[in-house]
């Protein structure tokens, strides 16, 4: 039986106009994590043993623009939450299954990460 995530979006302006969106996403798995990197400590983190992810949340304690993750040699800014639905949007990581995160902030860093994926591909 396939597990279930709901989710929901809200973008608004102050005084302004707004969007949302909200919908569910089936999934035959789910992982959610938390891992803490010390300060100046690179570290690769496993995000699936295999399959294909359909949803993926990186959710930083505290954004920084020196909280980063390497794709392909570039460094990724956690100035925020990283939030990808859909084989479309998590297609944009180029099928990795692991991400090497930085912490250069200077203190500790958390980071919670949420994965739908397909068990069974």
């Amino acid at each position: 039986m396939p597990e279930k995530i709901n989710w929901n979006v809200v973008a608004q302006v102050m005084k302004g106009p707004s969007i949302s969106a909200a919908a569910s996403v089936e999934v035959d798995a789910y992982d959610k994590f938390q891992i803490t990197l010390l300060d100046t400590v690179t570290q690769v983190v496993n995000l699936v043993p295999g399959g294909t992810i359909s949803l993926l949340v990186i959710n930083p304690k505290k954004p920084d623009e020196k909280l980063t993750y390497d794709l392909g040699g570039t460094d990724v800014k956690l100035d925020g939450p990283h939030i990808l639905i859909g084989t479309g949007a998590v297609g944009l990581l180029g099928g990795v299954t692991s991400l090497s995160f930085t912490n250069n902030t200077g203190a500790d860093a958390t980071i919670e990460i949420l994965i739908g994926r397909d068990a069974t591909p």
